[in-house]
């Protein structure tokens, strides 16, 4: 009990405060990513100050610090008949993105290593809000509205896909409320930005604002 649901979230948390656009751009341009564009390090702020390439790559490591020790912690615990550890160390992982320790608590807006636990916790629904963004920013070319209405449709298609989302699904439904409410919340300014009508699109040449993942 101990390691599932204390030491592997803990270890989790860890796994999810190394910042890989942090240390990409410190490593690949010598420069802190956090005095540069939005100074968020996530994905976004990185592909728009070092190029979509770096800022794909910065996605990508990002989810896998979502997805393995979810991945990890469920091989190791399956057996027992819940998916409580998995779901405590995705919340670690996802924090740890978050409120980073080792950038003081400052870190991004968690879509990426929320994609990554639920790309191992519910496959389908993921895809389908991935849809949900596309479509949304394909539209109107707003990452956060595309970002937080994707993550509205991810709990929507655990409620109505899910098995027995109420019943013994319940954690995993709770979960993906708690994970979709903490994206919207980190989301406050562009929401901001977004009624007042300046929010940054893409592909628009204004300086970048904080709608990293």
């Amino acid at each position: 009990m101990l390691i599932q649901n204390i030491i592997g979230p803990i270890i989790s948390y860890f796994i999810g405060s190394i910042s890989f656009g942090f240390l990409i751009a410190k490593i690949v341009k010598g420069i802190d990513i956090r005095n540069m564009g939005s100074g968020n390090p996530g994905a976004t702020n990185v592909s728009r100050v070092m190029g979509r390439h770096y800022g794909i790559l910065v996605f990508i490591l990002d989810m896998l610090k979502g997805f393995l020790p979810v991945f990890i912690f469920d091989r190791l615990f399956a057996g027992h008949g819940h998916m409580l550890p998995s779901l405590l160390c995705g919340a670690g992982a996802i924090c740890g993105h978050a409120f980073p320790v080792f950038l003081g608590f400052k870190g991004g807006k968690a879509v990426a290593t929320g994609c990554g636990v639920f790309l191992w916790l519910a496959p389908l629904p993921l895809i389908i809000s991935a849809a949900v963004w596309l479509l949304i920013v394909s539209i109107f070319r707003y990452i956060s509205l595309g970002s937080m209405l994707s993550s509205i449709a991810l709990v929507t298609c655990l409620i109505l896909l899910g098995k027995d989302p109420f019943g013994q699904g319940i954690y995993l439904t709770l979960f993906s409320v708690f994970i979709s409410t903490l994206l919207i919340i980190r989301h406050k300014s562009n929401i901001k930005r977004l009624l007042n009508g300046t929010e940054s699109k893409v592909g628009s040449k204004d300086k970048a604002h904080d709608s990293n993942l």
